[in-house]
């Protein structure tokens, strides 16, 4: 199942010929999708995984938990279940969060906070409440990614109408999570601003750690079929590729396959692979810098820069 709400009404006579699954509003675009990744499929720490398996165990025998061993005494909220993913960027938070979706078959909403975001007066707050009920409506998993802007600490301080705003939404959030019977993953990279109400109710903090050398193996098996010309081992490549992330892995990954589409190279040796792994991390290194001092360097000099260095 995949369908959409879009922002312009008019369009409904136009579309009147789509599928019964689309559905209209006037104010936000929300997708749900059929998740494609598998827990299989993605290289996780053993803690990680262990504390996701409970995670699937509560959700599919939370009667038992909740009403039988009568922990709804002092769980009141909803039956739903909150969760948060943290960690560095690229270690697989949103697609765990896929694979947990296809786990439990359900579907998936992604939620950005910046789309949710209305400049009307309460409007963040009603998009807020519509993803809530079409989550619950369709059976979907909601995602929220960069979480870290919807659940930082309210604003002490009100100096502007935004301000109120922006605590009006946050109050509205909490008050649907209190009563959400669904499933909700925030992730972010950015944990220590977590506002305390939102902790309270999140059930897992799962920390997503960057890949160990048995996880970099697993990743690069992963990318890199049998079938793709190579004269390295796994191991080695583990080996050469510390530090990396599984997001780092997979960039690279299509950086090698276009050097062998293009006959650039015969098959994957450890040297070409170590050549590119050091560009990369000069180039993120550069993009960091830039992101840090705010020298206000254009897109075009950032992708000139990365072209030259055979990124």
């Amino acid at each position: 199942m995949k369908y959409e709400i879009v922002k312009d009404s008019a369009k409904k006579d136009s579309d009147s010929n789509k599928s019964d699954n689309d559905k209209r509003d006037k104010s936000l675009d929300i997708l749900v999708e059929e998740p494609k990744w598998s827990l299989p499929e993605i290289a996780l720490s053993e803690d990680t995984i262990e504390q996701i398996e409970e995670m699937i165990v509560y959700v599919q025998k939370r009667d038992k938990l909740l009403h039988e061993w009568q922990f709804s005494r002092f769980l009141k909220a909803g039956s739903g279940l909150s969760v948060n993913f943290f960690g560095s960027p690229g270690t697989g938070k949103s697609i765990t969060a896929e694979a947990i979706a296809k786990k439990l078959g359900m579907s998936i909403i992604r939620a950005n906070y910046g789309e949710i975001e209305s400049s009307l007066v309460g409007g963040t707050s009603e998009n807020l409440a519509r993803i809530f009920k079409l989550a619950e409506d369709t059976k979907s998993l909601l995602f929220f990614d960069e979480a870290d802007a919807v659940l930082s600490r309210r604003i002490s301080n009100l100096s502007q109408a935004a301000d109120h705003g922006v605590n009006s939404a946050k109050s509205t959030l909490l008050t649907l999570l209190d009563k959400f019977n669904g499933i909700i993953v925030f992730a972010t990279n950015l944990f220590d601003n977590y506002d305390e109400a939102f902790l309270r109710r999140i059930i897992f903090n799962v920390e997503f750690l960057p890949p160990d050398y048995d996880m970099r193996i697993q990743l690069w098996k992963f990318h890199l079929a049998e079938s793709v010309p190579r004269v390295v081992s796994y191991e080695s490549l583990a080996s050469i590729s510390d530090d990396l992330s599984g997001g780092d892995i997979k960039n690279i990954t299509i950086k090698l396959g276009l050097k062998l589409l293009t006959e650039k190279i015969n098959s994957i040796d450890e040297p070409t692979v170590e050549e590119l792994i050091e560009k990369y991390k000069n180039v993120k290194a550069r993009q960091k810098l830039y992101k840090s001092i705010d020298i206000g360097q254009t897109t075009d000099t950032i992708k000139e820069e990365n072209h030259l260095n055979g990124i």
